[in-house]
């Protein structure tokens, strides 16, 4: 039997705060020379300048129930120099200033302090970070960048900030499982690039969207089944079920349990997700969404270790060790 072990864990997706920074207008700045001791009237001339600021103010808004959090901010991209110290929260920026972007240099909830993970991040509208914990632990925030400065500040431009305790950071890790003669099959070859949670049902189980990426990039093209390292993605199936294997699953195990439960499959037109460049995402699927979306086995305080399967032709599988982390509130 062939095998590559390694593990991942995802945390509870729990909205935690809104970071808004909203930008105002100081009086202009003004610098006078001293008059030269001279009684040449030309060389007794005001030497003056005039350099309108913007004051922008970093504000960390926190949902009812929730822990004091705290974060530190930074300046990116600023074309020319630019005095990059924030004073509780609070930052001047000359109207000269280009290009300008907020970073959260990092976030601190429940004793915990956090870093983005990502290597040079842009800070754009748009773009989702992760977080992980400075402490090794398994606790991971997402950041939704909702707006950032436009490229020239403009006075009263709010740029905010959505933090959440949903998506796993840092690498995936899996386990690859073959059996003994099949050393040639292609088997699933993901790694999780996001996890959210999206609610419980009336039972209190969970309720997940997985979002699997290619660990090379996906080919495809018109009329041509995407494939992830040779394996069409469409022939791939995938269950959610209970670590009942101290997240030790072998062979036999995935298929006893695909025997019990065929589990779903990946339809192409709505859960394929395309290569993005500069996204750095190969390409891949998320699990479903809506009526059919993906739920844990049972209550989720009572199951907080489960095992997301996936089962590729041969057969063939790989697995992710998916752990709930709670948040005190």
């Amino acid at each position: 039997m062939h095998l590559m072990l390694h593990k991942l864990s995802t945390v509870l997706g729990v909205q935690l705060l809104e970071i808004m920074v909203a930008c105002g207008v100081d009086p202009q700045a003004l610098k006078q020379s001293e008059l030269e001791d001279n009684p040449d009237p030309k060389n007794r001339e005001t030497d003056t300048t005039l350099i309108a600021e913007r004051k922008v103010q970093a504000k960390l808004k926190l949902d009812a129930g929730l822990s004091a959090v705290t974060g530190t901010f930074s300046l990116v991209s600023c074309t020319g120099h630019v005095d990059a110290n924030f004073d509780s929260g609070k930052i001047s920026l000359p109207e000269t200033a280009v290009g300008c972007r907020i970073a959260i240099a990092s976030l601190s909830m429940d004793g915990h302090q956090y870093k983005v993970s990502e290597t040079d991040p842009e800070w754009k509208t748009g773009d989702t970070l992760h977080f992980t914990a400075t402490d090794g632990t398994l606790l991971s925030l997402a950041v939704k960048i909702d707006h950032q400065l436009s490229s020239t500040p403009q006075s009263n431009e709010i740029v905010s900030f959505t933090v959440s305790r949903s998506d796993a950071a840092g690498a995936s890790q899996s386990k690859t499982l073959l059996a003994a003669g099949m050393e040639g099959s292609l088997a699933p070859y993901f790694k999780i690039r996001k996890t959210e949670f999206v609610g419980l049902t009336s039972e209190g189980a969970g309720q997940f969207v997985f979002h699997l990426d290619c660990l090379r990039p996906v080919a495809a093209g018109e009329g041509r089944e995407p494939t992830c390292n040779g394996l069409p993605i469409s022939s791939i199936h995938y269950q959610l079920v209970k670590d009942d294997f101290n997240s030790e699953l072998s062979y036999d195990d995935a298929v006893a349990l695909f025997t019990q439960n065929v589990g779903e499959s990946v339809n192409i037109a709505t859960d394929f997700e395309p290569f993005k460049a500069e996204k750095k995402q190969y390409g891949g699927f998320q699990t479903n969404t809506g009526n059919s979306i993906l739920q844990g086995p049972g209550h989720i305080h009572e199951n907080p270790h489960m095992i997301l399967l996936l089962q590729g032709p041969g057969p063939s599988y790989q697995y992710f060790n998916v752990d709930v982390v709670f948040s005190a509130s």
